[in-house]
């Protein structure tokens, strides 16, 4: 490979990997506006709110999605661009996979129409893995930056 074949390799290794870090940082924000639409969710569902709480519920479901997109692709790119770097994959797997295992579980109930079961998973299991995800694995990918 040529030295300007390197450089602009490089650049764009560099490029991705300063988007990855920036969408980290987005992600904290992110989690905290997903959160907030749960509880309007919540809220809407006990006030009986069926049509509001439907359309706020495909929102949920639809910000869960691009958020496991975006923290799938910052991962991907992290462990491409610095495979010298250690970082703590069991954190990460179990969220993900106990995070799917709650939309489905969370599209179960819908389909059964069962509020009170949606209620509670979107209560006290959805807002728990997301908070897990600001306390356990975004600031451990965050620190990479800094190693």
């Amino acid at each position: 490979m040529t030295t300007a074949n390197n450089t602009a390799a490089n650049a764009k290794k560099n490029g991705s990997l300063e988007i990855a870090f920036e969408s980290i940082d987005s992600c904290f924000g992110y989690v905290d506006y997903i959160t907030s639409q749960i509880q309007k969710l919540i809220g809407q569902y006990n006030a009986g709110e069926t049509n509001a709480a439907n359309q706020t519920f495909i929102e949920v479901i639809d910000l869960m999605d691009l958020y496991i997109q975006l923290i799938s692709k910052v991962y991907q790119v992290i462990r491409t661009d610095m495979p010298d770097r250690s970082f703590k994959d069991e954190n990460l797997q179990k969220l993900e996979i106990h995070l799917l295992s709650v939309i489905k579980a969370l599209v179960q109930a819908k389909e059964k129409n069962d509020v009170i079961m949606l209620c509670d998973l979107l209560e006290y299991e959805l807002i728990d893995n997301l908070t897990q995800w600001k306390i356990k694995v975004l600031p451990e990918l965050k620190k990479l930056r800094n190693t």
